[in-house]
């Protein structure tokens, strides 16, 4: 820990009382709860003519990306982003996987963007719907059933190396952002009709993927027939209309207080629909930032309700780390009292990269639109 030294104009408080005629940038180590400082500058650090070389953000409709299961019930989600410990992948799925699959490489996250269904697994069935987590733990065997008829199927998929873990909450106790007891797992007994995943031969097919290689086991019976169980280890689901968001009417709260999810150290973060600070002088949108040590990727979600509020949901953006990024002119022009929609956050300490598919639907010149000048 360092002294706290101070030169020229500046505000004692980070993210308010910002001197006339400066923009504050804020450059911070491990996201925004390491060693920082505040810099203000006499131009905004967002307002730049172009950028060239990797480090350029980049931009995305995930609604619009391929998902090669679309059409083929055998697929598996289609990636579109990777590092070495994590995969982003879509899926578009309209049938029913005609296998159970089984992880070996890490665990397994899925967020439903719209469409609705259950998931299968050795654990009994739990069914899902629009805006809801599902968990699921390294080596699960599991089915995704759609519903037949309803609303168009997109789900985010992500695979971590690492377990998926809660983070710890300290000083906000058990109900903060959202008690434990609202986490679901799958029932033996859900009561759920799903087709059989028994093909034309009669056999029971387990897909594996290790090492990202792909076997199968197959059975003359249904694999999922487990009769009890007990353990801490299972499936769940966390809807994010059960997420509690912390907010303060004096301050922006740090991205780093609304994660949902961590894998060693990637961080999942959920900003719920909340009131935002309303002190007259405190920074009504977050300060530019340069965010060192991650690459974010950031999805818009929708409302929840369908209500077209905001950039549409599944607009993604990818900013690397080491790149200027934060609000532009319009959101500067037009302060917020209240987020009005759900927003997904994904922070990786390696660098993200792209696949054919991410590039085949990257919205052009997005460099230019995300800066201040838009």
């Amino acid at each position: 820990m360092f002294a706290k030294h101070t030169q020229g104009r500046i505000s004692p408080q980070g993210h308010a009382r910002v001197p006339e005629g400066t923009f504050e940038e804020h450059h911070g180590r491990q996201g925004f709860e390491g060693d920082v400082s505040q810099l203000y500058h006499a131009h905004p650090t967002t307002d730049w003519l172009r950028v060239e070389g990797p480090i350029r953000p980049r931009g995305i409709q995930l609604t619009d990306a391929p998902a090669a299961d679309e059409h083929d019930e055998r697929a598996l989600p289609t990636l579109l982003m990777f590092n070495e410990d994590i995969k982003v992948s879509v899926s578009k799925r309209t049938a029913p996987m005609p296998y159970y699959f089984r992880n070996t490489d890490g665990d397994t996250l899925l967020l439903v963007q719209s469409g609705s269904g259950a998931l299968v697994t050795d654990y009994g069935t739990l069914g899902y719907g629009p805006l809801e987590y599902l968990v699921i733990p390294k080596g699960t065997n599991y089915r995704i059933v759609p519903d037949p008829g309803a609303e168009r199927h997109v789900i985010y998929v992500v695979e971590t190396r690492e377990p998926i873990a809660l983070p710890e909450r300290g000083l906000l106790g058990h109900f903060l952002p959202f008690d434990r007891g609202v986490l679901d797992v799958p029932r033996l007994d859900a009561g759920l009709t799903v087709p059989s995943a028994q093909n034309p031969a009669g056999e029971w097919e387990v897909l594996v993927k290790r090492a990202d290689e792909l076997s199968s086991i197959f059975y003359a019976f249904d694999p999922a027939d487990v009769e009890g169980w007990t353990g801490d280890l299972a499936p769940f689901r966390l809807r994010l209309a059960d997420i509690r968001p912390l907010s303060c009417e004096r301050l922006e709260m740090p991205p780093v207080a609304h994660a949902t999810f961590q894998a060693g150290q990637n961080w999942f973060v959920t900003m719920a629909p909340r009131p935002t600070q309303t002190a007259d002088d405190a920074d009504m949108a977050q300060p530019a930032h340069r965010n060192v040590d991650y690459d974010e990727l950031f999805v818009f979600l929708g409302t929840g309700d369908g209500d077209q509020v905001g950039p549409p949901a599944g607009l993604a953006s990818v900013t690397p780390a080491g790149m200027n990024h934060g609000p532009d002119q319009v959101r500067h022009a037009n302060p917020r009292t209240r987020l009005p929609f759900y927003v997904w956050n994904v922070d990786t300490v390696r660098p993200l990269r792209y696949t054919e598919a991410f590039e085949a639907v990257e919205l052009s010149d997005f460099a230019r639109s995300e800066s201040y000048r838009g």
